[in-house]
């Protein structure tokens, strides 16, 4: 699959499918451990954002950062896929 957007989509609409899946199969679905990926997330997007040793004024290290941080969570970005 070649096109980013459309296996993004793919991917939203498998895992909708799957949590459906394992609430029915397992009742709840493991809310909090998903909550404290994401918070981690947001915390280290904070980090990046409040790092004073970053300071470049068009903030390239810093969006630099929060990309390799997305890519380390499994996110994808097409920041780099600007030609």
């Amino acid at each position: 699959m070649n096109d980013p957007t459309l296996k993004q989509l793919y991917a939203k609409a498998i895992g909708d499918l799957a949590l459906d899946y394992l609430e029915a199969r397992h009742g709840e679905f493991d809310y909090p451990l998903a909550e404290s990926k994401a918070a981690k997330l947001i915390s280290g997007i904070q980090t990046i954002l409040n790092d004073e040793a970053l300071d470049d004024p068009e903030c390239f290290q810093r969006i630099e950062r929060i990309v390799e941080l997305f890519h380390a969570a499994g996110l994808n970005t097409t920041r780099h896929d600007w030609g």
